[in-house]
C-alpha cells in the first residue's frame, strides 16, 4: 500500500503594504507529514492527522514570531545598551493552545532600560498566563457560561489538540472568576462616577437638586382608551366599578421603562468539608444574586450583583447613563415586602414610578397559602375558583372579604389564612386590573425577568450537587450578563462596557 505526503504552510511574515507576499521566502512554519494510503483516502483520518500536526506547528510558529518581534524591539531600543534573553518565558493561553515565547531586556551599565516582557507585552505575575481574546471567547463565553469548568476545560483542550499540557479546569475556574470580579469592579466604579455626577452619594442617596416636576409627571393612557378596554373586559356593572376604582394607573407604554427585579438563590459552598462519619446536620445556606432586566421599547439590558441595594445603585446609574429621566419606571416584583420597600426608598427622589405585583407570583402565593390553610384539595380548589377571577379584575377588597367569610370548619390553619390576607392587604396598591392591562397590551408579568434569572444564573448554577462561593457565583453571573448584553468584544478589547440599552 502506498504512502502520501501532506504539506502545510503556516506563515507569519512581515512585509510592507506595497510588497507582494512571496510564500517561497518563509519556510519556518511549514510541515510535511506522511500518511498511509488508507488514511489518505479517509476524510476523518486525514483531518485528524492534519489537525494533530497543525496545532503544535501553529503554536510553534506564533511562538517564534513573537520571540523575533521581542528581540527586534529590544535591539531597536538598545542603542549602546546590551540585549539579553529574560530568564522566564512569556506564557500564553490562546485559542490555539498553551505556548511560550522568549522576551528580552535592554540594560546599560547594569541598569535595566527596557523589558519587552513588561514594556511591549502585558506584564504578568509569576506563573501567570496571558489569555488571548480568542481564548476568553472560546473558554469563558462559549464554555463556562454554558457548562461546568471541568467539561469546558476538557472540551477546549480537545479542540486545541492539547490534552496533555492544556488548561487545567481549576485554572480555568480561577481565570473566569477573576474576569467576572474585574467586570463587577468596573461596573461598581462606573456607577459611582455616574451617581456622583448626578447628585448622589456613592451609596445611591440623592443629595442633589430635586428632579423637575415636569419630569415627575406620569404619562398615562387617555380615559377614552381605558374606558373602551373596560367595556371589552366585562359587562358586569359591579365588576366595572371595581376596575374603575382600582388605584393602579395605566401607563403609556411609549413613555415607560419596564423593570423586572428578583433574587435568585443558589446553594452556598461550605467553608470546610464535613468530617467522615459526622452526623451533625447544618442548615443549607444560599448565595443571593439579584438580577434586574431593564426594557425600553425593543431595547433592553440586564444588570446583576450581590444584594438588592447594590444592584439598585447600578440601576439608577444606568438610568442616568441612558438619559431615561422623564420616563415612567414601572417595576414588576413578586410582592416581597423588603424588596418593595427598598425600591421605594432608593427611588424616593423620583415620583414617576409604579410597582405592580407580578400575576404569576400572585397566583402562586394564593395557591401555596390556600394549600396550607384549607382542609383538603377539593375545598382549596373551590376557593381558588372564586378568588382568582376577583384578583384578575383587580377587586382586591372583595378577594379579602371572600377569604374572611370562609367557614372555620373548612380552615385547617387560621395563621396561614391570615398570612394570605395580610399579603393581599399589603400589596393592594400594587394589584392592578390584569384583565384591562392585557387588553391594552400592557405587561402583567415579570416573566422576562424570570427568564433572565434562568439564563444568567439558574441554568448554569442550579444543577444537582452544585454549590458556590459568593465571589464565584456573582462573577460567573456577571460574565453571563456580559454575554446577554452583547458587550463581549468591548470588554475584552477595551476593558470597558457601554452600559447602554441594546437591541
Amino acid at each position: 500500500m502506498g504512502k502520501y505526503k501532506v504539506k502545510v504552510n503556516i506563515e507569519l511574515v512581515e512585509c510592507n503594504s506595497a510588497e507582494e507576499h512571496d510564500p517561497m521566502k518563509e519556510k519556518e512554519g511549514s510541515f510535511t507529514m506522511t500518511i498511509s494510503e488508507q488514511d489518505a483516502i479517509s476524510i476523518d483520518n486525514c483531518e485528524r492527522a492534519v489537525l494533530r500536526t497543525a496545532y503544535p506547528t501553529i503554536r510553534d510558529a506564533v511562538s517564534r514570531h513573537l520571540s523575533e518581534i521581542s528581540k527586534k524591539k529590544a535591539v531597536e531600543k538598545a542603542k549602546s545598551g546590551k540585549v539579553t534573553v529574560n530568564t522566564h518565558p512569556y506564557k500564553v493561553d490562546g485559542e490555539v493552545g498553551r505556548f511560550e515565547f522568549t522576551t528580552h531586556s535592554v540594560s546599560h551599565r547594569g541598569e535595566l532600560q527596557y523589558n519587552t516582557g513588561r514594556d511591549l507585552f502585558a506584564e504578568l505575575k509569576a506563573k501567570e498566563f496571558y489569555r488571548t481574546i480568542g481564548f476568553k471567547e472560546l473558554a469563558i463565553i462559549d464554555g463556562d457560561t454554558e457548562k461546568s469548568y471541568r467539561k469546558t476545560a476538557k472540551l477546549i483542550n480537545r479542540i486545541r489538540h492539547q490534552e496533555q499540557g492544556g488548561t487545567p479546569y481549576r485554572t480555568l475556574q480561577e481565570s473566569t472568576e477573576k474576569e467576572g470580579h474585574n467586570l463587577n469592579n468596573y461596573i461598581e466604579e462606573k456607577s459611582k462616577c455616574i451617581l456622583q455626577h448626578n447628585g448622589f452619594t456613592e451609596d445611591g442617596v440623592h443629595i442633589g437638586p430635586k428632579v423637575p416636576a415636569a419630569e415627575n409627571q406620569a404619562v398615562r393612557l387617555s380615559n377614552e382608551i381605558v374606558a373602551n378596554a373596560v367595556e371589552k373586559c366585562t359587562g358586569d356593572p359591579s365588576v366595572r366599578d371595581d376596575i374603575l376604582n382600582n388605584p393602579v394607573p395605566y401607563e403609556d407604554p411609549e413613555n415607560t421603562v419596564n423593570i423586572s427585579i428578583d433574587d435568585v438563590n443558589v446553594k452556598k459552598q461550605k467553608e470546610a468539608r464535613k468530617e467522615p462519619g459526622g452526623s451533625e446536620k447544618t442548615k443549607c445556606k444560599y448565595v443571593h444574586n439579584t438580577v434586574v432586566h431593564v426594557a425600553k421599547g425593543d431595547k433592553s439590558y440586564t444588570l446583576n450583583g450581590y444584594g438588592i441595594k447594590a444592584v439598585l445603585r447600578y440601576l439608577i446609574a444606568f438610568i442616568f447613563n441612558n438619559s431615561l429621566i422623564g420616563y415612567r419606571f414601572q417595576f414588576f416584583t413578586d410582592g416581597h415586602k423588603t424588596l418593595n420597600q427598598v425600591i421605594l426608598e432608593c427611588f424616593s427622589w423620583y415620583r414617576n414610578i409604579g410597582l405592580i405585583l407580578d400575576w404569576y407570583h400572585l397566583n402562586k402565593k394564593c395557591k401555596e397559602q390556600l394549600s396550607l390553610s384549607m382542609k383538603g384539595r377539593v375545598i382549596r380548589n373551590k376557593v381558588l375558583e372564586q378568588l382568582m377571577p376577583l384578583l384578575w379584575y383587580g377587586a382586591t377588597d372583595k378577594a379579602i372579604d371572600l377569604l374572611k367569610e370562609i367557614d372555620d370548619k373548612s380552615i385547617k390553619s387560621k395563621t396561614d389564612m391570615e398570612k394570605l390576607i395580610d399579603y393581599l392587604k399589603r400589596n393592594r396598591v400594587y394589584i392592578p386590573c390584569y384583565a384591562v392591562r392585557k387588553i391594552l397590551g400592557l405587561r402583567n408579568s415579570s416573566n422576562i425577568g424570570e427568564k433572565m434569572n434562568d439564563l444568567i444564573v439558574s441554568d448554569r448554577q442550579k444543577h444537582n450537587g452544585m454549590s458556590w462561593s459568593k465571589h464565584g457565583s456573582v462573577a460567573l453571573a456577571s460574565i453571563s450578563s456580559l454575554k446577554r448584553n452583547r458587550e463581549i468584544r468591548t470588554w475584552f478589547e477595551k476593558r470597558e462596557v457601554h452600559f447602554k440599552l441594546a437591541a
